[in-house]
């Protein structure tokens, strides 16, 4: 921990000596210093807020307005109600243990009910901010978007994100599916590229207009699981190294103020992952799986295999998409992160 500059100095003086104990007085040679950084005992400021009333010559009287946190007779200052709030929702705290918490570090008893009206009063005081969130992440170039189901109540729902690198929305709903990204009001007529997951729900017509990347992260995890099985390891590798090398490729394009990777770049690349994705193909039986198990020489691994293939094959543009647009990462690490306290 870093030194800083003290706010009081204590000295300490030996009154005499430890050995022969005789008097030290004016007998300093030296000092050495320790630095205890520590948090001051909390205590509450109270303060009484004192309105005037005033008669002008006129007869009339003029009372002052009490400032906007003097709501009534006692009521609890707006410092309270953001520790409160921030144990609350931020570090996650249920509402019991705030209740605790307030009263055991500020003496600030503040009633269960009190806590839970506080945090609809900061919904409602953050609309304008979180307006100003989705606009600004309406009009960026590149957004990284994810979900992930929570516990609500006695079910489950979802928390959505739409993130970038320095913006982060987090929202409640429901439901997964394309509802929930309409409720939530950024990607719909979101004309940037979205970066997400591959999950269905993205290919809805209300996201027609927007371009689509999809994340390496979650395609190598598929590759090393498929590639897992000796028959198809070597087409999974090789397609893990494609990826690899697209993302170095971008990253050296952006790195230059390119915004694209050369042609004499991408093409190598793009003709290796067909090439790949041939060596997949010929691995497998011929023609699609058949729709009942364990038929026509074909294995449940063999299914898996296919799958992602034929995902790789079908998605191709949105696997290579950051070839053409260097702004789009190599994964939906934004997204992911933001949602990761969830």
């Amino acid at each position: 921990m870093r030194r800083r500059d003290p706010d009081a100095r204590v000295t300490h003086t030996p009154v005499c000596c430890a050995h022969c104990a005789a008097d030290l007085a004016g007998a300093v040679v030296g000092t050495a210093t320790r630095q205890v950084v520590d948090i001051p005992e909390p205590r509450l400021v109270v303060t009484d807020h004192v309105v005037e009333k005033r008669r002008c010559s006129c007869g009339h009287t003029t009372t002052a307005p009490f400032p906007a946190e003097a709501t009534g007779p006692t009521c609890w200052g707006p410092r309270v109600k953001a520790a409160a709030v921030y144990l609350m929702i931020r570090q996650h705290v249920p509402l019991e243990r705030a209740h605790e918490a307030m009263d055991a570090l500020f003496a600030a008893p503040v009633s269960e009910g009190t806590l839970s009206n506080w945090t609809l009063d900061t919904a409602e005081r953050l609309a304008p901010f979180i307006a100003e969130v989705k606009a600004l992440l309406a009009a960026a170039p590149v957004v990284c978007a994810d979900e992930t189901p929570v516990r609500c109540g006695t079910g489950s729902s979802f928390v959505h994100t739409v993130s970038t690198d320095t913006l982060t929305l987090l929202a409640h709903h429901p439901s997964r599916g394309i509802e929930a990204i309409t409720a939530v009001g950024v990607l719909d007529n979101y004309r940037g590229v979205i970066m997400h997951d591959g999950l269905n729900v993205y290919t809805a017509t209300e996201l027609a207009e927007a371009g689509h990347a999809q994340c390496h992260a979650h395609l190598d995890r598929h590759l090393i699981d498929v590639g897992a099985w000796h028959k198809h390891t070597a087409w999974c590798e090789q397609m893990r190294l494609v990826l690899g090398d697209a993302q170095t490729a971008t990253r050296h394009a952006l790195a230059a103020g390119l915004p694209t990777v050369p042609a004499e770049i991408a093409e190598p690349i793009r003709q290796r992952y067909e090439q790949t994705l041939t060596l997949a193909f010929d691995t497998l039986p011929a023609g699609p799986p058949p729709r009942r198990r364990n038929r026509g020489g074909w294995l449940p691994k063999d299914r898996d295999a296919w799958n992602l293939a034929t995902r790789f094959r079908v998605e191709v543009d949105q696997i290579l998409h950051l070839l053409d647009n260097t702004a789009v990462p190599a994964s939906n690490n934004h997204a992911e992160r933001s949602l990761r306290m969830c």
